[in-house]
């Protein structure tokens, strides 16, 4: 069985970083030992442009059985393939050729060489190769376990006696991504729900072709999908730094949660919301933020442009946004929370907000989206206020006091949202409050423009088909019986 045509996709066609889930890569092992290989085909730790790797060489049998001296046979007992089931390894060699591997397993449950053959196809003449072994698919793959396996044996030419042959092998190691020392192949969808997230493993999207049955099959790998399905749309921040990463698609990710921040090791993703280290500090080209999705950071990092979707009314609004705002990036007057009681919400004048502070804007423009230019974004704390409450995330607005008829705030009914990028005032009692500055003014919301056929409910949200209630009609309270 050979394959006659090159392979189009190699697994490894671009750089990688971080951390792989390694079962050998020689680094460890002494040069001139046997590098924890088992004596066949005279095993040998070299150096190849500084980089430690195994050597073999094939010879006839001097006697035993017949395949003793074809191949390199690493133990693995110790190993926990930790729900991984995609094995990749380099190796070099002066011909091109099927290599194979197999995977055994002695005793109860266990599984010979013979029922986990796997093959792939080495052209690269005398370079280095990733060839790469499927073993979540193909004969025995159900029965595959990740501990007690007794050994991983490489037969570079299959059963050919290629007798005096030198072959390299190095970075064997399991493929996938992991999160907490698990393999995200194995969690149910969504399971993954807190805020910040940390990958390890690998990270890679393409195709590779091997086979177990004498066909060729074409092995669609998408660890970005797979990740994507585990994840839950409360997952804020995805950590990848210690991961190894290729083939990048991270739009991809951000699909439950466009909110999503992603710190990346390279280069890969140059799209939105992905943190990259320049040398000095964490930055990103692009955040784009949407109030109706959860927004979390656990670190500090600058963006150089901000674009916030949000809905903004003419007249007042609330804010809380994890970088500082000066009063003229929005437009109006300005003002921080300072007391409140049964009847009022003070609030004192100031030109800026600083990061992760609740704030309170008069004189408003209509909008449905603010943008921002550098802008240092500030990790974000357990609590943003106290009495009056910035939140991160679509919160429960029942019984909370929002943005209501002109110069007050309101006291949410059933059904009523608290929006991301938002803030509102806790229940100290009363209906409502009047929104008062400290020198004595008050914050009047504009409604007087729009028209008599539109209503608006006590959070100021439009309602198309009013029902029985209270509602705001050209800025005047209006029951609808």
């Amino acid at each position: 069985m050979r394959k006659t045509f090159l392979l189009a996709v190699a697994l490894m066609a671009t750089a990688t970083v971080g951390a792989q889930t390694v079962i050998w890569n020689g680094e460890d092992k002494e040069l001139g030992s046997d590098g924890g290989f088992w004596n066949r085909a005279d095993p040998t730790v070299v150096e190849d442009n500084g980089n430690k790797c195994l050597k073999i060489t094939l010879k006839d049998n001097p006697g035993g059985w017949a395949d003793e001296h074809r191949m390199a046979a690493l133990p693995i007992s110790e190993v926990n393939l930790k729900g991984l089931r995609r094995i990749s390894m380099r190796i070099k060699m002066s011909e091109s050729h099927n290599v194979m591997i197999k995977l055994t397993k002695e005793g109860d449950g266990g599984y010979t060489g013979d029922e986990t053959r796997r093959w792939f196809w080495y052209d690269a003449a005398n370079g280095w190769q990733t060839l790469v072994y499927e073993y979540g698919a193909g004969p025995n793959s159900e029965n595959i376990v990740d501990e007690g396996n007794t050994l991983i044996e490489i037969y570079p030419y299959e059963f050919d006696n290629k007798w005096g042959q030198e072959i390299y092998i190095d970075d064997i190691q399991l493929e996938g991504p992991m999160v907490g020392d698990v393999a995200v192949r194995t969690m149910a969808d969504g399971a993954l729900t807190d805020k910040q997230v940390i990958v390890a493993g690998s990270l890679r999207k393409g195709s590779y072709q091997c086979t177990w049955d004498g066909d060729w099959h074409s092995e669609p790998y998408d660890d970005y999908s797979l990740l994507l399905s585990k994840l839950s749309p409360d997952v804020c921040f995805l950590n990848l730094t210690g991961a190894a990463v290729a083939d990048g698609d991270s739009p991809q990710l951000r699909l439950k949660n466009p909110n999503l921040l992603i710190l990346s090791p390279t280069d890969f993703f140059d799209t939105d919301n992905v943190i990259r280290w320049d040398g000095e500090k964490n930055v990103t080209p692009n955040m784009v933020l949407n109030e109706t999705y959860p927004f979390y950071t656990p670190i500090d990092f600058t963006a150089s442009a901000v674009k916030v979707t949000r809905q903004i009314y003419a007249g007042v609004n609330t804010f809380c946004l994890p970088f500082y705002v000066g009063k003229d990036e929005i437009g109006g007057t300005l003002g921080i929370f300072k007391e409140v009681d049964d009847t009022k919400a003070v609030f004192t004048k100031k030109d800026f907000a600083d990061a992760n502070v609740p704030f309170l804007m008069t004189e408003c423009s209509a909008l449905d989206e603010l943008n921002f230019t550098d802008k240092g974004v500030v990790n974000t704390p357990e609590a943003m206020g106290t009495a009056f409450i910035g939140v991160y995330a679509v919160t429960d607005g029942e019984g909370k006091y929002g943005i209501g008829t002109e110069n007050s705030f309101v006291k949410g009914g059933s059904g009523a949202k608290v929006n991301t990028f938002h803030a509102y005032l806790v229940n100290t009692g009363g209906e409502s409050k009047t929104i008062v500055f400290d020198d004595g003014t008050t914050a009047i919301r504009n409604l007087q423009n729009r028209a008599d056929s539109e209503y608006y409910d006590l959070n100021g949200l439009r309602v198309v088909e009013p029902t029985k209630g209270l509602y705001i009609v050209n800025g005047k309270k209006c029951v609808v019986k």
